[in-house]
């Protein structure tokens, strides 16, 4: 049939409301359902479902993009200078006056804030409680009672600091590479490009690493000066003064005040050559350049930045939020092409990290899998029922999901790794209410109804239904708005409105577009395709291999409920056994290295064993570029992978490989053959992860013994040698330091006027890096003039000055030197000593079983009774998750109880369909162990998406069962077989859909949100037997006790 056939039953139906609005009695009102009314005028729904979803096609394009959802990173660090000191004195003068006041705060979380005391520095990592919000108030305010507690410090602690830039993440890092070009010259090219970038809009920040400033080296000559009888600390003096600009007045001359200028006294470094340092009364003179060696040089470089082995300086480009990051990145990418042709040809512009790209291709595969979804339910339908009803079905999916779409984007949000999995998750889900509606809308055709009363009627009879089970899907998530706190609170905030969003649009559509679409398109019903020598469709001989199921199972009902009980124990026990691990690794086309080497080492023997794994990684076909860190960590490029504090023994890498696959593939083969390549040096393959631990796995002990701590330490280490799949063992104590002591002889340094500082300002200029004295300006580039000796590493003998620098004695004649050893770092944890004994999982295992394991350990060992010791890292971090979790999903059982009783009015109907969310643990189990996916927090907010389901499946059959009972008066028994046999069709039909709407989540191997696809795909299958079987059973058994239905008509 076509169109124009349709239009005399739908005239007819039309001029009967019309007849019967203009003849009704003045007193009556004649009310028209919503229903109704969306079918009289469909042209007005149609128009504005258009709206929407053209709406929603153009936010997709202009709406905000992230890769995940907006955090709060609840973390910072603090910083003081205190040259000189050990780390013994670092941690007794600063970090313990220091750690009183930061916990004078109520924001700080003590227990996550731990202090590092090294040599001459303190670094302070601080975490907030979970409940801060406003993290820019918090550190105001710490900033401004800094600057006053900083007089309370000793005085040789030169700066103190608060870090609160470390939690801001890089959307984008560029590297600015050379061989041949200096640092000074990458300067300048970095900051046109730098120019050139602030004109767009998105961008927040951008800041530059790996910069090295020039220095005039001024090398004094220790026999020069002796000959002259100059000091060190009046050239010292000389040329600082004369580098210092101050106020020079002003000149009023009648209505002019004019203010007075002194030019720099250096231009370059001729002019500090010729600055006189000496003069007597007979115009004798000595000039810098007469005793001293004065060159321009770069520093000697304890930290820097290599890109494929080439000199470089890093940018990064971070985005201001509610932006999209896709067309940010165009824009970067488009404005950096344009720039490189006007660069020279041995200067080369590469982006090593681009989170656009990241963000493109996730929208990209969601597009796809959309297509996949729609083309797979229309098939599943196409097989189990006539095509036009699988038309009407697959029309709502993406009319609802670009109408969600649309919402999104007048409400603000934006597209993110959850809003979209979200999207995808409901592509099976959102069919649901259509595909009921359409059943019923059949059944009535099949009964002789006409169309357009059985199109308004069919929606009507299941609106409380549809409604309920809509409902029982989506405020279950919100639980998880007020149970989880933090950065995982921070992750799952937007998925509940989304979810609700999505499944709001799906009812409205079912109910207000729907009705109509079917009028049009459906033609007959069910009971017309029934004829005798009709083809049977695949439904026909699944329901008829059901009926003979629902027959054994009602022959045995306390063996069928038995039977599901069994399963609901062996799910339970797979889930207890299956590894758990809250936030999975990312999947991304990089990873990162770390190298921990003794303390003390030198940046060069870092940088040899550096380049040595970066030679390697180069020559693997699977790696396209190694960025190098040498002394420095690399910016925040990945949410949850905080900066790493620098160090002349510390070296990182940032390794792009050619896809995600290929990063798996690198560390298969590198991490347990390379981890332990060198001898002196820990090699640290670090894949990106959502789980923010520091240390997959960790065992704090804490106590005020040191001696205590490091021999409960040995003990934990060799334990953790005995459990197979624990590598690079290891403490964060690092290794005791080397030093020298040098202890001056007080009655001689007094007789010969030296003390602690003069001393320490004379081994600096010697034996250091030199102290600076000046700088000189060239334009807006500065030039440090540091002051240097020649040093010939023979500390004994190196000759001080003394009696004013009237003369000079050698060191070994005013004090004792002798070797020096202590600890190269000391950790406190919440105002007490902490050591952490440390470990990674080698690959394929689970770091939370691993911890475990280690756990039963530990507690058999023979500690110290003043000791306290606890399990961290990872297993720590889900330990306090899961409770959070647990806690959300009761109370999403406990919003689907009162649905459920605002639905049937009646308490024991309600726990009825309640039980049978049970049902869902065995399928979702065994969707976990097929799969080999860990327990993870997408794995559970599965499970509510699954016990939604299954409420709605109950809802369905429950629902036809009291109507049996109270319309046609059966009995409990022949309700519950009859509603059972009759909703199996749509209870198969929306579960099917369901199941292949997350099949390209779940074979896409996501490792975030493809655990959640296997426990919906399988969850639903197999629960859908269940429930089809076991449920009109339960309710049999449950109600038959009771005889006949109450209400039953009389």
């Amino acid at each position: 049939m076509n169109q124009e056939t349709n239009k005399p039953e739908r005239d007819t139906a039309l001029r009967d409301h019309i007849k019967a609005r203009i003849t009704r009695k003045p007193n009556r009102i004649i009310k028209r359902s919503f229903i109704e009314s969306a079918m009289c005028n469909h042209n007005i729904v149609i128009l504005l479902m258009g709206m929407l979803v053209f709406l929603g096609i153009l936010g997709i394009c202009i709406m905000p993009k992230q890769e995940m959802p907006q955090f709060t990173i609840r973390q910072g660090a603090c910083v003081a200078v205190y040259p000189g000191a050990t780390s013994g004195e670092v941690e007794e003068r600063v970090a313990k006056p220091l750690e009183n006041f930061i916990f004078g705060y109520k924001e700080v979380n003590k227990k996550k804030t731990y202090t590092q005391s090294k040599d001459g520095m303190l670094i302070v990592f601080l975490e907030l409680n979970d409940d801060v919000e406003d993290r820019d108030a918090f550190w105001s305010k710490f900033k401004h009672g800094l600057q006053a507690f900083k007089s309370s410090l000793p005085t040789g602690v030169l700066a103190l600091q608060a870090v609160d830039d470390i939690a801001d993440t890089s959307a984008l890092l560029i590297t600015m590479e050379s061989k041949q070009k200096t640092y000074r010259e990458l300067n300048t090219y970095i900051d046109q490009l730098k120019d050139r970038l602030r004109r767009i809009d998105a961008i927040s920040n951008l800041r530059t690493y790996g910069l090295e400033n020039e220095q005039i080296s001024i090398c004094l000559d220790q026999n020069k000066l002796a000959k002259y009888g100059i000091g060190p600390y009046k050239i010292l003096n000389d040329l600082a003064l004369q580098g210092f600009t101050t106020v020079s007045g002003n000149l009023e001359m009648g209505n002019l005040n004019l203010p007075i200028h002194i030019t720099d006294s250096y231009n370059n470094e001729r002019d500090v050559a010729e600055q006189i340092v000496y003069s007597d009364p007979k115009g004798n003179i000595v000039r810098l350049k007469d005793i001293a060696q004065i060159k321009r040089e770069y520093p000697k470089l304890n930290k820097y930045i290599k890109s494929n082995g080439n000199k470089c300086v890093l940018l990064s480009i971070e985005m201001r939020p509610g932006n999209d990051i896709v067309k940010m990145g165009r824009d970067v990418h488009k404005m950096m092409d344009d720039f490189e042709q006007s660069l020279p040809d041995d200067v080369h512009i590469n982006t090593i990290t681009d989170q656009s790209k990241v963000v493109s291709e996730s929208v990209l595969n969601f597009l796809r899998e959309l297509l996949i979804s729609v083309i797979s339910v229309i098939i599943v339908v196409i097989l189990l029922m006539p095509r036009r009803v699988a038309e009407v079905s697959a029309l709502s999916i993406p009319i609802t999901i670009f109408s969600s779409l649309g919402i999104f984007y007048l409400f603000g949000m934006e597209l993110n790794t959850v809003t979209l999995a979200a999207l995808i998750v409901t592509l099976g889900m959102v069919v649901d209410d259509s595909v009921v509606i359409i059943d019923n809308y059949m059944e009535k055709l099949g009964h002789g109804m006409s169309r357009w009363h059985a199109a308004i009627a069919a929606p009507r009879e299941f609106f409380m239904s549809v409604l309920s089970a809509t409902l029982s899907i989506s405020l279950t998530f919100f639980p998880f708005l007020f149970t989880m706190h933090g950065d995982m609170g921070d992750f799952v905030k937007s998925f509940p409105w989304a979810m609700f969003i999505i499944l709001s649009i799906s009812l409205m559509v079912s109910l207000l577009l729907t009705p109509y679409l079917q009028y049009m398109v459906i033609h007959q019903g069910i009971s017309s395709q029934h004829k005798p020598n009709a083809r049977k469709k695949p439904l026909d001989y699944l329901q008829m291999g059901y009926t003979w199921l629902l027959k054994r199972c009602f022959a045995f009902p306390r063996t069928t409920l038995a039977v599901g009980i069994m399963l609901v124990s062996t799910g339970a026990i797979i889930f207890v056994h299956l590894p758990q691990r809250m936030m999975p690794i990312a999947e991304r086309n990089q990873f990162a290295v770390e190298f921990y080497l003794p303390s003390g080492t030198t940046a060069a023997r870092t940088a040899q064993v550096a380049d040595s794994m970066a030679h390697i990684l180069q020559r693997d076909p699977q790696v396209t570029a190694v960025t190098t860190f040498v002394g420095q960590g690399s910016p925040r490029f990945h949410t949850t992978y905080a900066p790493q504090i620098g160090g002349e023994n510390f070296a990182q890498f940032i390794v792009n490989t050619v896809d995600n696959d290929a990063t798996e593939e690198v560390l298969d083969r590198y991490v347990d053959r390379y981890s332990n390549y060198f001898p002196d040096c820990y090699i640290r393959f670090k894949q990106m992860d959502y789980n923010n631990a520091t240390y997959p796995i960790e065992v704090r002990v804490s106590g005020d013994s040191m001696g205590d701590l490091k021999a409960a330490a040995r003990k934990i280490e060799a334990c953790m040698h005995k459990i197979e799949g624990i590598n690079l063992i290891r403490t964060n104590y690092e290794e005791p330091l080397p030093g020298i002591r040098v202890t001056p002889d007080a009655t001689e340094a007094n007789r010969l006027g030296v003390n602690k500082t003069i001393l320490s300002a004379d081994l600096a200029i010697h034996f250091g890096d030199g102290i600076p004295m000046a700088t000189l300006w060239e334009g807006d580039y500065p030039v440090k003039m540091v002051l240097k000796s020649e040093n010939d590493s023979d500390l004994a003998n190196e000759y001080i000055p003394v009696m004013g620098g009237t003369s000079s004695v050698p060191l070994r004649q005013l004090a004792k030197i002798s070797p020096d050893w202590h600890d190269g770092s000391i950790i406190r944890r919440n105002g007490v000593r902490t050591i952490s004994i440390i470990g990674e999982p080698l690959r394929g295992f689970n770091a939370n079983q691993l911890a475990n394991e280690l756990k039963q350990e530990v507690s058999k060992l023979p500690l110290d009774s003043s000791l306290d010791w606890e399990i961290g890292g990872m297993a720590e971090k889900d330990a306090e998750t899961l409770p959070q979790v647990t806690s959300g999903v009761m109370i999403a059982a406990l919003i689907i109880f009162f649905i459920l009783l605002f639905h049937f009015k009646r308490i024991s109907l309600a726990l009825v369909n309640l039980s049978s969310m049970s049902l869902c643990i065995f399928g979702a189990a065994i969707g976990l162990l097929v799969t080999g996916f860990d327990v993870s927090l997408t794995c559970i907010l599965g499970i509510v998406s699954l016990m939604g389901i299954l409420v709605r499946n109950g809802i369905i059959m429950l629902d036809y069962a009291e109507e049996l009972r109270r319309d046609k008066g059966l009995s409990v028994k022949e309700a519950a077989f009859q509603a059972g046999e009759r909703r199996m069709r749509p209870i198969f039909l929306t579960s099917a859909a369901a199941s292949v709407g997350v099949l390209p989540m779940m074979v896409e191997n996501n490792t975030l949100w493809s655990p959640m696809g296997a426990v919906i795909f399988f969850g639903t299958l197999i629960s859908m037997v269940l429930i089809a079987t076991i449920l009109p059973v339960l309710y049999w058994l449950v109600f038959d006790k009771h005889g006949k239905y109450s209400l039953r008509k009389q």
